[in-house]
This record gives structure tokens, C-alpha cells and sequence, in this order.
């Protein structure tokens, strides 16, 4: 038998349980967890006999990693992992704006459990082997991604500067490979720029720990030019960080109204902190299909508080937040642990955020929101247009 696939048989039919230490000795057949016997002891039990009779050659840190995995996978949560150091300090280049990969956006589609990419970086190694937004991660280097988690994907993707990675890709149902070379990517998160008329343009990629400054930035120099309305673009804006994107969304919404509140495990609320920080001139927020979590919490506090006009597709869905939680021994798992409601009391979860005005677009635009002129932008114009009258 494969005994990396019976530990993950076993892992999965266990308790949800996080098991820090395990020794081989010392067991006691009667100690009980509950109706049946304590995990950490029959753990204990197998890696003793494996030890003692085993004539297959094992790694003990192979093993318990696998079922530390395995535990997680069985949970109905596609967004649960268990992190162990290597996809850890991924996690965390990912979430700090600099790392040395190929320069896209992505987001898990729960329904294909692929990587999905949001936006591509101009001037990214992604964008110069033709990388597209809605493009579908099938493979790494030839191994198959389909079904794995994202923090395990992207830790592929990312890897030696300047050394290659090669990419099978899943686009309008063909599947195609592109390498790309490694390159420092220090995520430009926030790209602004002034429309006729003085419309301030805002364009937000992602909420990592970059953007909140970048975003700061943008904003006061659009305001120092005379700026009258402003329109945020969040298409293809995956999310990422709730404070960050809650004190941006606070900007915009009137004092005292609640961004948003997540309901947790029991029926635990929690709410965003409010702020007395309110933008009064027209606004309206882009969004489009593969606009989600983050990005959804500033449009629908947005369109729940009447400040704005929302404009494009339904977006994503993802009304859930994950949290990273620490191990003893120095690694980690995320999990989903609530989810998150609008202004109104509404979960966008599974069904996304139906703007005021829905405006379709070409499949091959889409893809290339971020680096469309204004002529060819039908859905910036409408944008432009609700906040310049």
C-alpha cells in the first residue's frame, strides 16, 4: 500500500484536529478522544509499527506533512491548507507586494479547483509570453495543478530569479504552454491617472500590505489636480487583505456606517471599525467577473450606502474570510472562519454583486482590462459618464 495515501486516509477520517507533537512511545490503548480513541495516540501507534516493520524506506517529516494535508482536504472549505515553511514564506512574499515570480493576480475558481489568473502585470514576465486574465493554471513544469490549493500553485510559480517556468495553460477550452523567465516583481497594486473632464481614474489590482500607501498616494495627487469625480477600478481584483481594503472603503462611505461585519462560529459578530474620513464628490466602482472578496466589500458598502454607482458584471461571489493561525512548531494553517456581510446585512457569497448598471463586454477586452484605451473601455466610459453629469 501507498503509506503516503493511507496517512492521508486516515487524516481524512478523522476529527478535525491539529496535531503538534507526536511520540512513539508511551501510548495507552484505553485513552480516549471523545466516542473514539485520541488521535495523537493511534498516530503514535502507526509511526511506531512503521518504524519497528516497515520494509519500505519513509520520511517521518514526509508523512506528517501529508496527513497534516490530508486533515484539511476533507474539511468542505476549498480555501483550507496547511502551510509548512517553504509555502509559509510564500504566503508571506505574496501578501508584502515583492517576491521574485512572473507578475499576475490569481484567484482559486471553487467549481475547477484551478488557479485562475486575475491581472497581469504590464511589463511582467506573464504579460510578455501573452498571459491573459481568465487564463486557467493547468500544470507547473508538467505536474498537475488541477486540485491543488492556491499557496501551493503559486509556490511553484515562484522560484530562483531568472531561472524558467513553464505554464500549461487552459484558454476558451485549449490548453497551451508558455515559459517565462523569473523576474523581482514589486506589485504595482495601484495605477491612477486623470480622465477628461478632471475624473480621477484609480485602478486596484489587489489589497496586499503595499496597497494601502499606494493607494494614498494616488488619491491625494488626484485631488492636488483638481479632481471632481472619481471612478475605482477594481475588475479582476481577486482581494486580499480585509483592513486594508476597509480603511480604503471608509474613505468613501458616510461616518459611522459599518464597511462591513463578519459572522463567525456561534453567531459571533464582529464589525469593521468605522471612520470620519468621507469623499463627497460622484464615485463609481468597476467591477466585473473575477472582481472578488476584498474588491466586492468596497463595492457593495459602496452600493448599499448610496455614494456611488457600481458598473460592469456580476462579480465573483467569495463572501468568506480565511485566517492564517499559527502551529507551535512554527507552521501554519489557514481556514475559512466567517463570513462577511454588507452594510445591509446581505452575503454576496456564491452569487456575487449585480451592479447598478451592467454593461457587457467583448471576452477578448475583458481579458485585457488594465491595458484597454479609453475608446475600447465601453464599460470606463459608462463609469466616466455616471460621475462626470
Amino acid at each position: 500500500m501507498n503509506i503516503k495515501s493511507f496517512f492521508i486516509g486516515l487524516a481524512t477520517g478523522a476529527f478535525l484536529a491539529v496535531i503538534v507533537t507526536v511520540s512513539v512511545i508511551g501510548y495507552t490503548t484505553n485513552a480516549r478522544w471523545g466516542d473514539t480513541a485520541r488521535p495523537d495516540v493511534i498516530v503514535s501507534e502507526i509511526l511506531g509499527k512503521l518504524e519497528r516493520y516497515a520494509i519500505t524506506p519513509f520520511e517521518r517529516e514526509v508523512l506528517l506533512t501529508s496527513m497534516y494535508r490530508g486533515l484539511l482536504s476533507a474539511l468542505d472549505d476549498p480555501y483550507a491548507q496547511y502551510y509548512d515553511q517553504l509555502a509559509l514564506q510564500a504566503f508571506q512574499e505574496r501578501t508584502s507586494g515583492v517576491f521574485a515570480g512572473i507578475g499576475i493576480t490569481s484567484i482559486m475558481d471553487p467549481e475547477t479547483r484551478m488557479l485562475t489568473v486575475g491581472a497581469v502585470f504590464r511589463g511582467s514576465p506573464a504579460e510578455g509570453a501573452g498571459m491573459l486574465s481568465g487564463d486557467s493554471i493547468v500544470a507547473v513544469d508538467g505536474i498537475n495543478m488541477v486540485g491543488h490549493s492556491q499557496e501551493y500553485v503559486v509556490n511553484l510559480i515562484r522560484g530562483p530569479l531568472g531561472e524558467a517556468v513553464t505554464l500549461t495553460l487552459r484558454r476558451d477550452d485549449t490548453d497551451f504552454d508558455v515559459e517565462l523567465i523569473r523576474a523581482i516583481i514589486e506589485v504595482p497594486t495601484v495605477a491612477h491617472e486623470m480622465l477628461d473632464g478632471n475624473i480621477g481614474l484609480i485602478r486596484i489590482v489587489s489589497f496586499d500590505r503595499v496597497t494601502q500607501n499606494q493607494f494614498n498616494t494616488a488619491f491625494a495627487e488626484l485631488k492636488e489636480q483638481g479632481m471632481v469625480g472619481l471612478v475605482i477600478d477594481v475588475r479582476n481584483n481577486p482581494g486580499g487583505l480585509m483592513p486594508v481594503v476597509i480603511n480604503i472603503t471608509n474613505q468613501f462611505i458616510p461616518p459611522g456606517i459599518h464597511a462591513t461585519y463578519t459572522e463567525h462560529a456561534g453567531g459571533r459578530r464582529e464589525y469593521a471599525i468605522t471612520s470620519n474620513d468621507h469623499f463627497a464628490l460622484p464615485l463609481a466602482i468597476l467591477v466585473n467577473e473575477r472582481s472578488a472578496s476584498a474588491s466586492e466589500i468596497l463595492a457593495a458598502a459602496v452600493q448599499d450606502t448610496g455614494v456611488g454607482t457600481i458598473v460592469g458584471t456580476q462579480s465573483f461571489g467569495k463572501g468568506t474570510v480565511q485566517n492564517l493561525m499559527y502551529l507551535s512548531d512554527g507552521n501554519a494553517i489557514k481556514m475559512t472562519i466567517a463570513r462577511y456581510y454588507t452594510p445591509n446585512g446581505i452575503s454576496i457569497h456564491g452569487t456575487g454583486i449585480t451592479p447598478c448598471i451592467v454593461i457587457e463586454m467583448d471576452e477578448d477586452l475583458a481579458r485585457r482590462v488594465g491595458a484597454l484605451t479609453f475608446e475600447e473601455d465601453v464599460q470606463l466610459q459608462v463609469a466616466w459618464g455616471q460621475v462626470r453629469r
